[in-house]
This record gives C-alpha cells, structure tokens and sequence, in this order.
C-alpha cells in the first residue's frame, strides 16, 4: 500500500473538509465519487449506487455511460454493484470481456469500453447504505493493492456520507418544523381576525377557512397570510398625541 498512501491520506483529508464545509449532500456525494478515483488511480470512473424511494439506482456518477452500463443489473436485479449493496461484500470482475456471472451487466460494460470492475458496500453499523463502485478501461485494472486501499476508502466514504445524510435530514427537519410554526402562527392570526370579525368561535372561524381555502383552490397558510395582510392595510394608523 505504500505507493498509494499519500493519494489515500490526501483524498480522505479532502473528503473531511469538504463534509466539514457543509456542503449539500449532492455535492459532497460527488466529491466522493471524484475522491474515490483520486484515491484508486486505476480507476477511470466512479459510481454510487444508492437506494431512491425504495429503488437500487446510480445515483451519482463521474461519467455519463455509467447510468447505460448498469441499467443492465438493475434491470435484471442481479449484477456487482446491487451484490455489493445486499451482502456487504466486495465484488471484482477482472474482465468483462471474459464469461462469467452476470453477464447481462459485463456485456453492457464492454459494449461502454468498461473492461474491469471493483465494486465496494458503502456500510455503517453493519448496515448498507451504498455501494462504491470503480470501473476501467483496462482489463484486470485492478490489484489486489488497489482493491485494499478500496476498502478502506470505502470505509471512510460511508462515515462521511452517513454524517452528510444525518446533518441534512436533521437541517430538513428543523426548516420543516420553523415552517410549521410559522403556517401555525399566521392561521392563528387569521382564525382571531374571523372570530372578531364573525363574532364565532375558533372551531366555526377554522370551518369558514378551510372552506374558503377549498373553494378558491389554494392553501389554508397562503389564505391566511392574505387575509392578516388585507386586514393590516385596513387598519388606521394611531393618532399622534
């Protein structure tokens, strides 16, 4: 491993910063991806799979035929990269242009000039949650060296994503939540400005809402924020004593 340690040690620094500087979790997956080959320079390009809605997909890509190649596996159910995903084991094709398992995924790979490649499970707690897959455009591109420094990149690659996922799902949820209060303050507003105005209750005013909001085929929050804003506009200004 001593000839790769300086680009290893070199891509997993980045890789931190680049998580460190809060970058959206599309970017930092690319990073990943254009890391990883930094990392495994017999790599020409850099996949990840990712399961989307339920649905094994690759995700993020460092070159445009890849999606092509392994529509082949997905299509099927069966190929390296899905492999990887469902047994947390690393899977080698040393050449595609050779028969062998998954040959509907090989041959895609050969028709893309792909003659090699290694794909890694992205795992967390012994848990999947990707696959890190390399491809060239050589045969047997890969040593056993090379599929070494793969792991442990693979390794890293998944605590940083895993991090990536947590910090944007935990941000999602606190903007969802600040828009909530927000949607809640401003229907409660709006729900005061009725009862006063109808001389109802909050049940009665939230009634006379909803139907409106139904009736003009637009959102209770977007309701009441006009309704506050007319209602605003509408008030006279105090006198000066």
């Amino acid at each position: 491993m001593s000839d790769h340690v300086p680009l290893f040690q070199a891509a997993v620094a980045s890789l931190s910063r680049y998580f460190v500087a809060n970058q959206t979790l599309d970017q930092t997956l690319h990073q990943v991806a254009e890391l990883t080959g930094r990392a495994i320079p017999a790599s020409d390009h850099v996949g990840i799979t990712l399961l989307v809605d339920g649905t094994l997909k690759t995700s993020v890509f460092t070159h445009p035929d890849l999606p092509d190649i392994d529509r082949a596996q997905y299509r099927t159910g069966d190929g390296p990269c899905i492999e990887a995903y469902r047994t947390g084991t690393p899977y080698l094709i040393r050449s595609t242009l050779q028969p062998g398992r998954w040959q509907q995924f090989r041959d895609s790979a050969a028709r893309h000039g792909v003659l090699s490649t290694l794909s890694l499970p992205l795992m967390l707690h012994n848990e999947p949650i990707g696959a890190l897959n390399m491809y060239a455009e050589l045969e047997d591109a890969f040593t056993e060296e090379d599929q070494r420094v793969a792991e442990l990149f693979a390794t890293q690659a998944a605590f940083v994503l895993a991090n990536a996922q947590a910090y944007w799902d935990a941000r999602t949820l606190s903007e969802n939540l600040q828009e909530t209060m927000k949607s809640r303050a401003v229907i409660e507003q709006a729900q005061g400005i009725i009862m006063a105005r109808m001389g109802c209750d909050a049940g009665e005013a939230m009634r006379v809402m909803a139907e409106q909001s139904q009736n003009e085929k637009t959102n209770l929050r977007d309701l009441a924020e006009e309704l506050v804003s007319n209602t605003s506009r509408q008030s006279p200004l105090p006198r000066s004593a």
